[in-house]
């Protein structure tokens, strides 16, 4: 019978060639739809032909000869090609719909030696599935795997053929693609494996209770997920769902080894459903990841990802000993279900759960534990061995004491018809109770992950960003130091050239495209109704928050690029004070001036100077704790000018202060300026901007609407009030929508 197995594999493969290359003259999209229902027909008869019957080579031990199968060489390597195949086809099957840069050489460097080593030893390879028996009459499992090697074997050559120019990876891309390949062949390694390859006798010994052994089965579980993330983290969208994808396909293979079609319709069909926590992520995993159903994900990210964690550190196989199939498959079983969800998010296939998504897990959780309950009670009447989820047995009591054993003495039982049933509602009730405080424990320590990762993401991007700005100020400057100013025709002037800000992914600007020039010797006002954007524009300039785009120079450093020397020109008095209440005003003005490296004889010439305009002198030395509000904003206003900047600016500053001491802010604002440094005032009361500044700036809507000549307006016979009065009123007040082009989309 071999000759013919042979030929249906030849003929398979010369169809699909001659298809192929025939609609490759036609156009890309027949090639297209080529590749996609040869593909799904590999997948379809792998599927079918996997799922009715097992692998023979599964019960061989040590290499020991098999029926067909005469010496231990021939066993290691059907071994290899059955191996090899489940990588090969599944990777063909999912191949056309993803675009993969590294598929063009991985099909034709690994795929196509696989399909061409199982056509040249399909005896072999048949042998090791079905039996010597195939081969004495006519086996359609064998005809199956004919047609699965031809088909696969005629695509590999069409799909290189097309893609010829992109057969061979890059220099750069030989490392990768050697890891892709190596994962690809471990994540498609048969749980029978290491029992067909060793003496699984010899290794007896069980990974239980935490010893070496057990320690060395858990590690992976860590291993393998920060593995995965730091290989795929950078790569495209579809890369990372491919090869996650990938993974869980043949996790789902290698779970299936005892779940087959005999299995669910057979006589123990009660005991082999995989209804057990774990068994659902098998199948819930590669539905989410194909289909991106974002609900049923989060059931398995919360409670699968727990009850894996929890199985493996309190495994359940039996007598089985470590290289047994039992051990191994286990663990392939539950290291998927603990990290394929992780990795999800991680990765980017599915967004970081909020709260809600939790409590729906939760819930779905409680409908999958209520149901499980009763399937126990009801299928236990046909095999008293039924325990999905372990809640008949007492699996878990036995490990948690006497304590947990006794809460299985409170029994309630009762009859419907022929059919008993039994249930163990202390039990089970504490059961689910701990599972649920187990889950928002999982919820707490997923947050703190998340925060810490994204912290250190966020740190990775800024230190891009600095190290990309250094570059670009290095080339600005010229050779110049990085402590002179980029723009040296402007060091006594704030500028803000087409400034733009908006936060996060709002589609309103708070700020949008500003241009403002501010002269040295100058007072000037910055007024706008709230929400008009002032606050925003003085905290870019003094560095609290980023620019969207744009760019914003003080006294010639630009502050996104020299963002230290910007600040060392600038004293700032916010809109809410932040003081360390802790600090006595001295100790205080002490510390921002040696912030900014003020020499002990100018601090002190300075903080005594402004203590007895503020009338502070005989508070300097008392805890800023016991001040009053007032005199509070006199500390803050004090320390903004201990370093005596050339940009002074103040926001709101007058809130709280009695009026004299508004008129000592308003002297020493008219002091700076007059010594030729900048201040840049904001204020609701025009009043004081009227009679203070030089010039004013109005914005509304986050929109600079004008910039107006104090002396001016006021030698027109115009109040500045009025005149403020009738630039807001004229304006629109609508939001700013964002750009669909251009560097404002930032």
């Amino acid at each position: 019978m071999l000759w013919i197995y042979y030929l249906i594999g030849i003929l398979f493969a010369g169809a699909a060639v001659a298809t192929g290359l025939l609609l490759k003259r036609k156009s890309p999209a027949c090639v297209n739809v080529f590749f996609k229902t040869v593909a799904l027909c590999i997948a379809a008869l792998l599927f079918v032909r996997y799922m009715s019957g097992r692998d023979v080579i599964s019960s061989a031990a040590a290499l020991q000869p098999l029926d067909g199968l005469t010496s231990k060489a021939l066993v290691a390597i059907a071994l290899f090609q059955v191996w090899l195949a489940y990588a090969a086809e599944v990777l063909a099957a999912m191949s056309p719909f993803f675009k993969v840069k590294t598929l063009p050489s991985t099909i034709t460097l690994f795929a196509l030696p696989v399909f061409v080593l199982n056509m040249a030893m399909s005896g072999n390879h048949i042998t090791a599935i079905c039996g010597a028996q195939a081969f004495q009459a006519f086996d359609w499992r064998a005809m199956l795997i004919a047609m699965e090697t031809g088909l696969g074997l005629g695509y590999c050559i069409v799909y290189t053929v097309i893609n010829a120019d992109k057969v061979l990876p890059r220099k750069k891309q030989w490392l990768y693609f050697a890891l892709s390949v190596a994962g690809m062949i471990i994540a498609a390694m048969p749980s029978y494996a290491a029992q067909t390859l060793f003496d699984a006798a010899k290794y007896a010994f069980q990974p239980k209770d935490l010893t070496f052994y057990h320690r060395i089965m858990l590690y992976p579980m860590a291993i393998i997920p920060v593995a995965l993330y730091l290989l795929l983290k950078d790569k495209p969208y579809d890369t990372r769902r491919f090869a996650l994808l990938y993974y869980a396909l043949l996790g789902l293979v290698n779970f299936s080894l005892h779940h087959k079609f005999a299995d669910f319709f057979g006589p123990n069909w009660v005991t082999t459903l995989p209804l057990h926590l774990c068994n659902t992520a098998m199948y819930i995993t590669p539905l989410c990841l194909c289909f991106r159903w974002k609900k049923l994900f989060y059931f398995t990210y919360f409670i699968n990802v727990l009850g894996a964690f929890l199985a493996m550190v309190m495994p359940n196989y039996g007598s089985a000993g470590i290289l047994s199939t039992t051990v191994w498959l286990f663990y392939a079983n539950h290291y998927q279900a603990f990290y394929m969800p992780l990795l999800a998010v991680g990765l980017g296939m599915f967004p970081r759960p909020r709260f809600k998504e939790f409590k729906y897990s939760l819930v779905a959780f409680a409908i999958y534990f209520a149901l499980m309950l009763v399937i126990n009670a009801w299928f236990s009447n046909y095999n008293p061995s039924v325990d999905y989820f372990y809640l008949n047995s007492n699996f878990i009591s036995d490990k948690l004491g006497v304590w947990a054993e006794k809460t299985r003495d409170f029994v309630w039982q009762f009859n419907i018809g022929q059919l008993h049933f039994q249930f163990y509602p202390l039990y089970q009730f504490l059961f689910c109770l701990v599972y649920f405080a187990f889950a928002f424990g999982m919820w707490f320590i997923y947050e703190l992950a998340y925060n810490t990762v994204s912290g250190w993401q966020d740190i990775g991007r800024r230190n891009k960003i600095i190290k990309a700005d250094r570059l670009a100020l290095e080339v600005k400057l010229a050779g110049r130091s990085t402590e002179e100013p980029i723009d040296m025709d402007n060091t006594d002037k704030l500028i803000l050239k087409n400034f733009t800000k908006r936060y996060g992914t709002s589609d309103v600007y708070a700020v949008c495209n500003a241009n403002l020039e501010v002269h040295g010797g100058e007072i000037f006002g910055f007024l706008g109704p709230n929400g008009a954007g002032k606050s925003t524009i003085i905290k870019s300039i003094v560095g609290i928050q980023t620019i969207t785009d744009g760019a914003i120079e003080v006294c010639g450093y630009d502050v996104r690029t020299q963002s230290v020397q910007a600040k060392r020109q600038i004293g700032f008095v916010p809109d809410h004070y932040a003081l360390y209440e802790g600090l006595t005003a001295r100790e205080y003005i002490n510390y921002i001036a040696d912030l900014y490296d003020v020499s002990v004889n100018d601090r002190n010439e300075r903080m005594s100077r402004m203590a007895t305009r503020f009338q502070l002198t005989d508070a300097l030395d008392n805890p800023i704790k016991t001040f009053s509000h007032g005199m509070k904003q006199k500390v803050t206003i004090m320390a903004a000018l201990i370093h005596n900047p050339k940009v002074w600016i103040l926001d709101e500053p007058l809130t709280g202060l009695d009026p004299n001491s508004i008129y000592q802010v308003k002297e020493c604002m008219k002091e700076h300026a007059q010594a030729g440094n900048i201040v840049f005032f904001s204020s609701h009361i025009i009043d004081v901007v009227e009679r203070v500044c030089d010039r004013i700036a109005i914005i509304c809507k986050g929109q600079i609407q004008c910039v107006h000549d104090v002396h001016q307006l006021e030698n027109s016979g115009e109040t500045l009030e009025h005149y403020y009065m009738n630039i807001i009123q004229n304006t629109e007040l609508q939001a700013i929508p964002v750009k669909s082009e251009g560097k404002a989309n930032g």
